[in-house]
């Protein structure tokens, strides 16, 4: 099937005949588990706005979750032991709702989506 280039398709984008993977591919297979309750939120929210972008280095892909994460929270990412954000727009109920746990992201999250980037 053929669209204009640079229309998007569900995975891929055409564009001069060329396909081109979404960065959103590496965020469609959710990990089996998180850190806190805000954190399948945060990926959600990083997924969207991948589906727009195109693949990335790794160290590039580590940066830019660096930066969205400060973005929303105000606080660096960092593996700092309690150092974690909560996120008013992933807070959904519960006590530690809306929490986006900052090791989980530095030691699992991140390490899984840039093993996913380097395996396409």
């Amino acid at each position: 099937m053929y669209k204009e280039p640079g229309a998007l398709t569900t995975k891929r984008s055409i564009r001069k005949g060329v396909f081109l993977m979404k960065l959103s591919k590496i965020f469609e297979e959710k990990p089996e588990r998180w850190g806190f309750r805000g954190d399948p939120y945060f990926g959600d929210y990083l997924k969207e706005r991948a589906e727009s972008m195109e693949l990335m280095a790794p160290d590039e892909l580590e940066t830019w979750i660096k930066e969205e994460y400060f973005s929303l929270s105000g606080k660096a990412l960092t593996d700092t032991y309690m150092d974690f954000a909560v996120i008013g727009q992933f807070a959904h109920g519960g006590m530690s709702s809306g929490g986006v746990d900052n090791v989980w992201w530095m030691e699992e999250g991140i390490p899984l989506l840039k093993s996913r980037l380097t395996s396409l």
